[in-house]
Formats: structure tokens, sequence, C-alpha cells
């Protein structure tokens, strides 16, 4: 068959039973629903043509009843009582089922798997009714049912897996992600043609417009994230200004005190604690060295 992107298959067969048209339709929808091809719409469009249309082929189905050869002999030889036996073949009329499978995109079809399901549905007609001839790809070729089946003895309709086999290969759809996690990344950049950074490795470079993006910007930086709620995040705010408040407050209690705490609250940034503990700790001292009590303390000391 030349490369006109249709597949054709023909089968003469003996017998003219009722519903043959539909049977035949039946094996060409089971078989592309094997292979993974959902069928959209199966339409008998009168007693001798069919129709059955998938997501990716159209497949039509002609029924021809030919003629009998030498009709006025059978007669002379039915009234004279010669070849009885020929004459109980003829009367079974030879009928011949043509079969057209047309891609919707010539593109995206595998021509090997197209042609295995061509071979599939014409063993299950094979099987279905005793066949004469078996045409292949071409109304030119035409096979014996012996010849049919020896250049495809491999193949047969029991040795086709259905689509539930298909599909569910004893449950092993997919492999581990033990197996394919690794190399993934490499993968991808070979996909994408080039490595993240060109390749290199460890901290990134910026570029003076970066570094100046980055100094002024409004947002803040994913270190100072702390991912507090606006409430919490006024309180904070409330706790450190109390903090700078109560070191104020400290530099008219004692300055030098109130100079190191404010160094650490720069440093290490405001603690509300420290600076209580540490207000607290010197407004007693101060008390304490007022009231002459401190000075009572340390004349019991080993001084």
């Amino acid at each position: 068959m030349a490369q006109t992107g249709r597949y054709h298959g023909g089968l003469v067969f003996l017998g003219n039973e009722e519903g043959v048209l539909d049977r035949f339709s039946r094996i060409v929808t089971a078989t592309l629903e094997d292979y993974g091809h959902a069928v959209e719409r199966q339409t008998l469009l009168s007693d001798c043509e069919a129709r059955i249309i998938s997501s990716q082929f159209h497949v039509k189905l002609s029924l021809e009843t030919e003629a009998e050869e030498y009709p006025r002999v059978r007669r002379l030889d039915e009234a004279a009582g010669l070849n009885r036996r020929t004459q109980l073949a003829k009367t079974r009329p030879r009928n011949r089922l043509v079969i057209s499978i047309t891609p919707v995109s010539e593109f995206s079809e595998d021509r090997d798997v197209t042609e295995l399901m061509l071979v599939v549905m014409l063993y299950r007609m094979v099987d279905l009714y005793a066949s004469e001839l078996i045409e292949w790809l071409d109304p030119n070729v035409k096979l014996t049912v012996e010849q049919f089946l020896g250049a495809f003895s491999n193949i047969s309709p029991r040795r086709i897996r259905g689509r539930q086999q298909i599909v569910y290969n004893q449950g092993d759809r997919f492999a581990s992600i033990d197996e394919t996690a690794p190399g993934l990344a490499t993968r991808y950049d070979t996909i994408i043609g080039q490595a993240a950074h060109h390749g290199e490795i460890g901290l990134i470079e910026l570029t003076e417009q970066e570094a100046l993006a980055l100094a002024f910007r409004s947002d803040p930086r994913p270190n100072e994230v702390d991912g507090l709620s606006p409430e919490e995040q006024a309180q904070n705010d409330i706790r450190r200004l109390a903090s700078w408040g109560m070191t104020g407050c400290l530099a008219f209690v004692s300055a030098p005190i109130a100079a190191s705490l404010a160094a650490v609250n720069l440093i290490r940034g405001e603690d509300f604690r420290l600076n209580t503990q540490v207000l607290s700790l010197t407004a007693a001292l101060v008390f304490m060295q007022s009231s002459g009590a401190m000075t009572n303390v340390l004349s019991f000391l080993p001084i």
C-alpha cells in the first residue's frame, strides 16, 4: 500500500446472516478500545455500510455481495441433478467486507501499531465466519486464510492483551520514586540546554544594580521575616519602644550603664526582659546607696 494515510483490509467470506455488519462493527470497536482508543461514535449507515469514529481513527466498513458466477450453468446442473456438492456451496452467498482505516493525523500515529490493529481485526473476523480470501493493505493483494495465518502466526486474537492488561501491568504503572529521583535535575538542565547559573557552584555574585535594588527594597529580607501576625507585630513594636524608653530613663540614673545597655540593644536587638532587669537592678542599687544601706552591707564584708 502506498503511503496515502489510509489502511485497507478486506475479507471475502461465505454466508449472509442478519446483523453481520453489526458484528464486524463490534469487533472493530473492541479492537480500538483494546489499544487505548476510546470510541466516540459507532453508526450503521445502512445494511451495507458502517462507520466507527475514535479520537485518532476513522474506520469505514463496506459490505458487498458478489454476483453469482454462471447462474445459467447452475440452473442446468440443478435440473439435470449434476454437481450437487457445488450447488450446496453456491447456496451460501459470497460477501466481501472492506475495512478502511484513516488516521486523524498522519504525524501522530504509528504505522506499525495501526497495521497491527488491522491484523487483529481480520484475525477476529476470520474466527467468526468461514473466509476464503483476505485483502491485505491493497485490494489486489489477496491471501488465503492459510497464507494470512502463516504470515502472522505469532499473533492471534487470544494472545492480544486486553485494555486493562495494557493499562495496569500488574500494578507497576510507574517506577518507584527512589529510582526516578536521582538525575532529574541533570535531565532538566539537559532538556533546557543550559545549566543553572552557567554551572557555577557557590554564592551568587550580584551586580551593582542588583545590590542597590536589594539595599533599597521595601519588603523585608528572607532572614528578617518572622511570620508574626499584625497584632503580634504591633505588640513587638511597643516592646521595642518601651525598651528604648527604659534605656533613656536609665541614663538619668546611671549614664555608663545606660550607654552599655544601648550598645547591647543596637547589636543584639531590643530585649524587653533584659532592659527591665537592668533598670530594676540599677534602681535598687541607687536606692540602697542613697539610703546608706549599701554602706552597712559593705561593712560586714571582709574587705
